[in-house]
């Protein structure tokens, strides 16, 4: 059920409000960038980077059809929104604290530390994500979603920009410290609590109430579901394949602290490439999602996602004065993705199984989640090199297999 026009004009800009402070938050405690080098910092090896993001996208994923089942019966879904925003802004201030308790010493306790709070940091994503899929999905005429994310995106480019500047700053005058992390971290906190302000001001009318099935029972009902739709099969498979790129997102960063000795300031300048990358390729992103479906997105993402790696090996190689470029063309990667995969989901499920659809998609990608640690123990073993080029090329070859997709060309609109 579509919100009334008012409400749906409120619900644009408070779930930009959340997007636009979200983004400036995330730009500080980047997996790409400054997580892996404050990890560096603890002493941590490529395996604890590869950890790190396994952490944060298996909480993100494993529990939500167990939160699928939760949420869609409720009448409403924004409580769950609120609970998730601010349990994660408490994870980012909890880890800034513990890093300036312990500027000396305790390596060893931050890092377990830190893998605990990134744990709790995803959990809250993953139930924030079912419920924002639901309320998306009412809120946000289709012909409007590639607009709306794309002015999420760009607004949150400014508002990312900003804070990247003085973490710039920050890192420049006072290099890698732990206190100097722990200052980001606790920016992150906070700026997720104003974030949370835009959720606290949606109007959502009331659903019935649905009575939900008992847990077994529901899980039962996935199998059908993954029958009947060809469109949710096709976009499982694709997931499961783009996401190769995973195994790499996270050692962008340490490929260039390897090769090109890069020092405190190469980490927030990277950290501005991407934003700047994620913020130009917007407007490229909403027109193409507008004008041609989701899916013409998607079909791209795959493309950009098989091209980085080969392109950061080049670089890093022959051109090592260029390398921000990877990070450029990155952020534009990482929110292809982003408007990608959240727009196909909500075109492609009923809208009273948007919840459930969520949950399954991330139930049915959860072995992708092994991918970053795989790729921490492969550069161990093989090199950059060998693992960059090997994931370039496998991406290549499943971005060209599948680029044509049925399936999805028949939904995905």
């Amino acid at each position: 059920m579509q919100v009334a026009e008012p409400a749906s004009r409120r619900n644009f800009a408070g779930l930009a409000w959340h997007g636009t402070f979200l983004a400036a938050a995330s730009a500080l405690a980047q997996p790409t960038t400054i997580l892996p080098a404050y990890i560096v910092l603890l002493g941590g090896s490529p395996f604890a980077v590869g950890l790190m993001l396994t952490v944060l996208l298996g909480g993100s994923v494993l529990p939500e059809l167990l939160f699928a089942h939760v949420v869609e019966g409720a009448p409403k879904k924004r409580p769950f929104l609120i609970v998730a925003v601010f349990s994660r802004a408490a994870a980012w201030l909890a880890l800034g604290g513990a890093s300036l308790l312990l500027d000396h010493g305790g390596a060893d306790a931050l890092l377990l530390l830190l893998f605990l709070l990134l744990a709790a940091f995803s959990l809250g994503g993953s139930l924030g994500s079912v419920a924002y899929t639901d309320i998306f999905g009412k809120s946000i005429a289709p012909g409007l979603r590639g607009r709306f994310y794309a002015t999420r995106q760009l607004f949150g480019a400014f508002a990312a920009l900003g804070v990247i500047y003085w973490a710039a700053r920050l890192l420049a005058i006072s290099g890698h410290t732990r206190i100097t992390y722990s200052l980001l971290f606790l920016a992150a906190g906070g700026l997720m609590l104003i974030a949370g302000l835009g959720f606290l001001a949606l109007q959502e009318a009331p659903q019935p109430h649905v009575p939900r099935p008992r847990l077994a029972a529901y899980l039962r009902e996935m199998p059908k579901l993954w029958r009947l739709d060809p469109g949710l099969r096709a976009l499982v498979l694709v997931e499961n394949i783009a996401s190769l790129h995973l195994m790499l997102l996270p050692f962008y960063m340490l490929l260039a602290v390897v090769r090109l000795h890069v020092g405190a300031q190469a980490v927030a300048t990277f950290t501005m490439d991407q934003v700047v990358g994620g913020a130009l390729s917007n407007l490229l992103w909403g027109w193409l999602n507008d004008r041609f479906g989701s899916g013409a997105v998607l079909r791209t993402c795959l493309v950009l996602g098989a091209l980085l790696p080969l392109l950061a090996l080049a670089l890093s190689a022959w051109a090592p004065a260029a390398y921000g470029i990877t990070f450029v063309l990155l952020g534009a990667a990482v929110n292809s993705r982003t408007l990608a995969y959240n727009n196909v989901l909500v075109d492609l499920a009923p809208a009273t199984l948007r919840a459930t659809y969520t949950g399954l998609v991330g139930t049915l990608t959860a072995p992708t989640l092994v991918l970053p640690l795989i790729g921490g123990s492969l550069i161990a073993a093989l090199g950059y090199a060998a693992v960059f080029a090997g994931v370039g090329l496998a991406l290549g070859a499943s971005a060209v297999a599948l680029w044509r997709s049925p399936a999805l060309a028949a939904r995905a609109r």
